[in-house]
């Protein structure tokens, strides 16, 4: 099972781009272009690809703003996570020079307790889609906090380099 990732009705490129990256990064992601699809028409194809979750981005500015993480089936989000900015993976200046496309997703517990709420949200929303430890080859999400503000990194297990895009929170609420 996989989530299905996609737009709000008229996305900006760098919005598309953040989702692109975000199912390059591991196997727990795929896309569909949504175009003039409407939410319920999203949640039957989420349904037919087997998916557990939906993650709508939604724009603003020319730049992602929000994702809404929905269960496939319900009509409330179960989490929205407010993004403040991403940066895209062709943005890092050092990234894995491996592909991480088919790798499973790790969820690293954070070592502070300041992330914990975070941590608890990203495992319920990812639900069965995120290993509990990282493996031998795994794509990790990495929690960390810079003044304030929670991190979201994807890293190659391996190399230890990211493999994703970096998103920069301004809140989140869980259990809608």
């Amino acid at each position: 099972m996989t989530i299905l990732l996609t737009t709000s009705l008229r996305p900006s490129q760098r919005t598309r781009t953040f989702c692109n990256d975000l199912a390059a990064c591991c196997a727990a992601f795929s896309t569909f272009t949504r175009g003039k699809t409407s939410l319920a028409y999203l949640f039957e194809y989420a349904r037919f690809k087997n998916s557990s979750k939906l993650w709508i981005v939604h724009s603003r500015f020319g730049g992602p703003s929000l994702i809404e993480c929905y269960e496939v089936g319900g009509t409330n989000p179960l989490a929205s996570l407010l993004i403040k900015r991403v940066q895209l993976l062709r943005e890092l200046t050092v990234k894995s020079p491996k592909s991480t496309r088919h790798r499973p997703l790790a969820l690293i517990p954070p070592e502070g307790g300041d992330l914990l709420q975070l941590y608890e949200c990203l495992k319920k929303v990812l639900d069965g889609n995120a290993l509990p430890e990282s493996g031998a080859k795994a794509t990790e999400l990495r929690l960390e906090l810079s003044r304030g503000t929670p991190e979201i990194f994807f890293v190659d297990s391996v190399s230890k380099l990211p493999c994703g895009p970096a998103i920069y929170l301004k809140s989140f609420r869980c259990g809608l």
